[in-house]
């Protein structure tokens, strides 16, 4: 699964969130630092709805509000319930969540929303928790991000949330800044959206498209074959589970085209994501947009997103030069305790290294290239899986009371079209 995690949704029936939902308080300069966690790209925050116990969520762009997808063993009161029909990627059909108005969401000491509408699925689909190794109990979205001007600093897990008014004078300067480039983002039915140029292959001509900018997906870009004659699936690719959307399992091929351009900067040979038609077809039905910049892109950059501006404020950091790694061993992998370095053998892609070399779904991952994997977390278990360069890859496994050992190389199996 390249793409850990696609959350963007939308609701059949609930209503649109109000702005500025959140706010800053006692805080006389009107600005507030949070450390956060990153998984597989993925910022993750504590925030507290209604004084429960501190829970987890990913801080997503691409999400229309915030959801709640596993609440655990904590209490936790919502108000003014109703039932509601969501659908978002994914090939299955609408599913029910109960929708609640006039909660409060505290984030540290001094970030507080008093009217915010959560939604609590009633399926548990994501499973975030199983693949990202730990608890998460779900996702914050664009409330968070239209009530502040957020900056991400990747390399540091910092945000830095900015009351936007008492900042003007220090965003007017950035752009004068020679480090820093503004890109105009269009915020549009509480998603938003940036242009960057697409070119398939040396000699071809940038080619503009509009994507969702989403910190809730894993990956650099998704792109949309049906929405653009000029995206074209590259010659070689890899057949992929993605993600996972609201409505189900997100599958598609990925691979490498030649260059990605975002304002100034030039990504060269990213990795892509392709979504079939299928998992997509609510997209492309009613939003025009021609796919996704995801956090593996976003990772390259200290970020500031100014909805109030209508601008996205990009400076590269030390991540910039690293190549887009993809998982080349075919291995997709679960921990069925989150926060319990047990991890479980969840797919085998057919045709892979490990499916070559005898690896099962439902095997028990114990040591990888010798070290066992009670001192790994899930990321950096999944790292011994990205190709970087090629190197072999040793796996001890449980099956069935059995224990076995595997052999395998990693290499690049994409290139971009020439």
């Amino acid at each position: 699964m390249l793409l850990l995690l696609v959350i963007g949704w939308g609701s059949l029936y609930a209503q649109e969130p109000a702005s500025k939902v959140f706010e800053i308080t006692r805080n006389n300069d009107r600005r507030v630092t949070i450390p956060f966690t990153l998984i597989n790209n993925l910022i993750v925050i504590e925030a507290i709805i209604n004084d429960a116990a501190p829970m987890k969520f990913i801080l997503d762009s691409g999400a229309r509000g915030n959801i709640i997808t596993s609440v655990y063993q904590e209490e936790l009161y919502l108000n003014n319930i109703n039932i509601v029909q969501l659908a978002g990627l994914g090939k299955g059909n609408s599913i029910e969540a109960f929708q609640s108005l006039d909660n409060t969401i505290k984030i540290g000491s001094r970030i507080l929303a008093l009217n915010a509408e959560v939604l609590l699925l009633k399926e548990g689909i994501f499973q975030l928790d199983t693949f990202m190794g730990t608890k998460i109990n779900g996702i914050l979205g664009h409330d968070f991000f239209e009530s502040f001007a957020v900056e991400v600093n990747y390399r540091r897990k910092l945000l830095r949330i900015y009351e936007p008014s008492a900042f003007q004078k220090k965003f007017r300067k950035l752009p004068e800044h020679r480090k820093w480039d503004a890109l105009p983002l269009t915020v549009q039915n509480n998603k938003s959206y940036l242009e960057v140029g697409y070119k398939h292959k040396n000699g071809d001509p940038f080619t503009p498209l509009r994507l969702l900018l989403d910190t809730g997906a894993s990956n650099s870009f998704s792109l949309y074959e049906s929405k653009d004659e000029n995206i074209k699936v590259p010659d070689v690719t890899i057949n992929s589970i993605i993600g996972t959307g609201l409505s189900g399992k997100v599958t598609g091929k990925i691979g490498m085209v030649q260059s990605m351009k975002v304002g100034k900067f030039i990504l060269e040979k990213p990795v892509i994501a392709f979504p079939d038609s299928h998992s997509v077809r609510r997209v492309l039905r009613i939003e025009d947009r021609k796919g996704s910049i995801g956090g593996d892109v976003l990772r390259r950059f200290k970020v500031i997103f100014h909805y109030e501006n209508g601008l996205l404020y990009l400076r590269k950091n030390s991540n910039y030069n690293d190549e887009f790694y993809f998982n080349s061993s075919g291995l997709e992998v679960y921990t069925p305790i989150p926060d319990l370095p047990y991890y479980v053998v969840a797919y085998v892609r057919e045709g892979s290294p490990a499916f070559l070399a005898g690896v099962k779904e439902g095997d028990v991952i114990n040591k990888v290239n010798g070290r066992h994997v009670f001192n790994l977390t899930m990321n950096d278990l999944m790292n011994y899986f990205q190709y970087k360069k090629e190197s072999g890859i040793f796996l001890k496994v449980e099956r069935d009371s059995t224990v076995k050992n595997f052999r395998f190389r990693i290499d690049n199996q994409l290139i971009p079209d020439s």
